[in-house]
């Protein structure tokens, strides 16, 4: 061996040990750097909005079932009660949160500067995005118009009442039949809203009614658990890692995307070798139909957008997305904004027995009536009871979305690309905007100016967002609680158990889709 050579293997051990101490210590260093900053917030020139410490908003979200009220009041209204802005951490990164009724007007009136967030981009690794997929609910410009142009028409058709007769009437002969015993309310209601769901969208029978283990059911279920999930939703790099049941929750995802494919695909083959739909075909059709129609017209160069330029047809994975957002909109949303319905309704006997006194003046006290379409245009008080309800439990705890040029929020400048969200739990409960807000009054939302505890601030209630990107299903969402409404008060009368957390707390999911974790209720039927 070589002088040299040899000189080198003697320094080859105090080599590694002088190199490998300080690249341990360096990479300690890294990783103690990328912690702070993600527990302290960007140095953004914003004019010095204020903000929640990561760990406070860590200590909420993991503490379960403790309420969105509970951690609205606080956790974030010491922060941002006198603001009406703070930064808090969220989806794996900071964000603002605003809580003025005129700051959200501003931003939901700028669709162009207050754009959707694509989550799926944002949470490239993450579950719950790719559940809806490449639809509207993430596009954004002339993307966006496109989807809605193809969409719309599903929507903007009216909803004729005998449409939703089979699954309403089945939901209340299985309340009807369980009702010895108390009902886990929101459960029932998933099983009824699902089959409601696939009875309208697909006319496919999920059975979920008739079957309280149904597979589908538990799917939908464990589906709508990924997506929420609040440690994966503020770490989402952890699914990189999916094991147990995370790992269980891709199949479902994978089976779901695949159990549309399959009717979409049988739909298509039938409406291409049929002729086009007649008007009152149309009216009665289900929104698959009413959508692949909207296809079939892009394709074919015949749509035109908001702005009369020429849609760009769907792609089938957009297509498939956006029948699954359908789902996703309509599944959990209506299912909890009953549940809450039930909950006021069994808090508030005297406006139970009022809101049942004026359905029996319109249908009748007997069992065996359907509200007709003409009888639910005069049952309006149960909207109201809906708007308050969603006021006070708003299902959508915060609208979020990112700015494409910085924005001017009273004396503060938000920068492109930052993250805004409305809180509407912060503006619901605003006694400026709500007189009294932990009261239930319906008739707050009541046309006549001098009703009681009335709000008059422009884009103060926004539990279906706002401005020109207001929920697409809005209007399907409220004819079918109405209807499901009457038929509950026609029927039955409940209240909560007396041992009841509900009677003085609302225990329930503290972010993204607000559940009522654990509602009971005892249920008796009139008839």
């Amino acid at each position: 061996m070589s002088y040299p050579a040899a000189l080198a293997d003697m320094f080859k051990p105090a080599v590694a040990d002088f190199v490998w101490p300080w690249a341990l210590a360096l990479t300690g260093l890294y990783v103690l750097y990328r912690i702070v900053n993600i527990f302290l917030p960007p140095a953004n020139n914003d004019g010095g909005v204020p903000y929640i410490p990561v760990y406070k908003t860590l200590q909420w979200m993991t503490k379960g079932a403790i309420g969105r009220y509970e951690v609205s009041q606080k956790l974030d209204r010491p922060y941002i009660q006198d603001t009406g802005i703070v930064k808090a951490w969220m989806f794996g990164g900071w964000a603002y949160k605003v809580s003025k009724a005129e700051y959200a007007r501003k931003l939901f009136m700028q669709t162009d500067i207050y754009q959707k967030i694509n989550i799926r981009k944002m949470m490239p690794h993450n579950l719950g995005p790719r559940v809806s997929g490449e639809s509207l609910s993430f596009e954004n410009g002339d993307a966006y118009r496109g989807h809605r142009a193809v969409v719309s028409p599903a929507f903007r058709r009216s909803w004729p009442s005998p449409m939703f007769e089979k699954p309403m009437l089945e939901l209340m002969s299985v309340m009807e039949r369980d009702s010895g015993s108390p009902l886990d309310i929101l459960l029932l209601f998933r099983r009824g809203t699902l089959d409601v769901l696939g009875h309208i969208i697909m006319s496919y029978d999920f059975g979920a009614l008739r079957d309280p283990g149904n597979k589908q059911r538990a799917m939908y279920d464990s589906l709508l658990e990924a997506m929420l999930h609040p440690v994966y939703n503020m770490f989402p790099w952890l699914d990189l890692f999916a094991t147990g049941q995370r790992a269980k929750q891709w199949d479902y995802l994978r089976h779901f995307h695949s159990f549309i494919d399959g009717i979409v695909d049988e739909r298509l083959k039938e409406m291409e070798k049929r002729p086009p739909l007649t008007e009152d075909e149309r009216n009665n059709a289900d929104l698959l139909t009413l959508l692949l129609e909207s296809y079939f017209m892009s394709t074919a160069g015949k749509m035109l957008d908001d702005r009369g330029k020429p849609v760009t047809p769907l792609t089938r994975e957009q297509l498939r997305s956006n029948v699954g957002l359908f789902y996703v909109a309509g599944y959990d949303t209506t299912a909890n904004s009953l549940s809450y319905v039930m909950l006021e309704l069994a808090r508030n006997p005297e406006i139970q027995k009022k809101a049942r006194d004026i359905v029996l003046g319109v249908l009748g006290d007997r069992k065996d009536v359907y509200p007709s379409d003409d009888q639910l245009k005069e049952l309006g008080y149960l909207d109201l009871i809906v708007k308050e309800t969603l006021r006070k439990n708003s299902i959508l705890a915060e609208i979020r979305r990112r700015l494409s040029t910085p924005v001017q929020l009273g004396p503060y400048t938000l920068p492109q690309g930052a993250i805004v969200s409305v809180d509407t739990w912060a503006i619901h409960y605003n006694p400026e905007y709500f007189p009294e807000p932990d009261r239930f009054v319906p008739e707050r939302f009541a046309e006549d100016k001098s009703a009681e505890l009335k709000s008059s601030v422009p884009f103060a209630f926004a539990p279906f967002s706002n401005g020109s990107r207001q929920c697409i299903g809005m209007k399907f969402s409220l004819i079918e609680q109405r209807i499901a409404i009457s038929l509950l008060l026609l029927r039955f009368e409940w209240t909560l158990p007396k041992d009841s957390l509900f009677w003085n707390a609302t225990p329930a999911a503290p972010a993204g889709l607000i559940s009522p974790i654990g509602l009971l209720m005892d249920v008796k039927s009139r008839f």
